[in-house]
């Protein structure tokens, strides 16, 4: 029997190079979900990101999720983004019609 894989309405988009990793993700998406799946990849591609926790140790999913719960996209002038550091990358979520998640290290 095969092995059944999850259903995902549609997959991120995105693109990446030796230093930076970015995927879009249409929403409806939980932001924690969109981070930790990019930082994943990012751990697969930069083997020297794995010398922290397991990624998700290290993302507290509710209160990241709780960033981007107060207001909708449409009801504010501003792209509503966070900022954190995992390892030496730096991490930058954006929350607009899409969440773009990107991860950047030093080359």
């Amino acid at each position: 029997m095969a092995e059944s894989t999850p259903h995902r309405e549609s997959e991120p988009t995105g693109w990446s190079t030796d230093s930076q990793i970015v995927r879009e993700f249409d929403r409806p998406v939980r932001v924690s979900d969109a981070v930790i799946e990019t930082l994943m990849k990012a751990v697969e591609d930069w083997p020297e990101l794995s010398r922290s926790p397991p990624v998700f140790e290290f993302v507290d999913a509710d209160k990241l999720d709780g960033l981007f719960k107060t207001r909708t996209v449409e009801e504010t002038s501003h792209m509503p983004s966070v900022e954190f550091l995992f390892q030496d990358a730096l991490v930058t979520v954006m929350y607009a019609s899409t969440v773009r998640v990107i991860v950047e290290r030093d080359a």
